[in-house]
């Protein structure tokens, strides 16, 4: 699964959409720093332990993998630092999203750099030395 897309819509179908756009826009979005509220809310009156209903929402990768991401991350901490500096109009968000900032660097160089050759088989520092 080296190459592999999840997708998750539970809440996509077209009742679930038309409820969801009911809602008062405080039930929406977070004014607390919890985010999914009203989510929160209906699991709050299951038997679903209290830690788990309102644990902080984790990016991907890092509830599964909390160390390989974070060394990953640490790794390349300064390439990291510079790509965020690349796109000034939204630094001050990729500064505290590392993982986002690195898929960013990884993206424009895979993606919207064009080469001569396929780059499939360089490593992640020869692909981020293009951006950088």
């Amino acid at each position: 699964m080296a190459h592999s897309l999840e997708v998750r819509v539970p809440f996509l179908g077209r009742s679930h959409r038309k409820d969801a756009f009911e809602l008062p826009m405080n039930q929406r979005l977070p004014t607390d720093g919890l985010e999914k509220k009203a989510l929160r809310e209906a699991a709050s009156h299951t038997s679903l332990p209290r830690s788990v209903v309102e644990r902080k929402k984790l990016p991907a990768g890092t509830a599964t993998s909390p160390t390989l991401l974070s060394n990953c991350l640490n790794e390349y901490s300064s390439q990291i630092d510079e790509i965020a500096s690349r796109w000034s109009f939204c630094e001050p968000l990729l500064r505290h999203q590392p993982e986002i900032t690195l898929g960013l660097g990884l993206f424009e160089s895979l993606h919207l750099i064009e080469y001569d050759s396929p780059q499939h088989h360089r490593s992640i520092d020869d692909i981020l030395s293009e951006v950088i």
